[in-house]
């Protein structure tokens, strides 16, 4: 083998090394990061502006969300409702063990 084959072959083999490592370092950037109600979640930290919206008041049911004392292993869970007025009956949307959850308050 030549030595500028050898050359060549070298390079290769770091650059790959190399991509291959900031793949690997570069696949857990966002893990950890939580949002609260109104961040964006491209920025992070900048709160989402409105402009322009009509403001419709949110109606909240009488009662308090129930302590949840258990939280599932998911990820993302989903869930149920979002709001209030998406439960039934006295039910409030509240965090239940995986998501939100129409319960009863407390």
């Amino acid at each position: 083998m030549r030595p500028s084959s050898f050359l060549v072959l070298a390079v290769f083999l770091i650059l790959g090394t190399l991509a291959a490592q900031a793949a690997v370092i570069g696949q857990g950037t966002d893990k950890g990061r939580v949002l609260v109600k109104g961040q964006d979640p491209v920025r992070g930290q900048d709160p989402v502006k409105t402009k322009d919206l009509l403001k419709v008041p949110v109606s909240t049911k009488p009662g308090s969300c129930p302590n949840i004392l258990m939280r599932c292993a998911m990820m993302n869970p989903p869930n149920r409702c979002l709001r209030d007025t998406e439960c039934p009956g006295a039910k409030k949307c509240c965090q239940g063990p995986c998501g939100l959850a129409c319960l009863d308050p407390q």
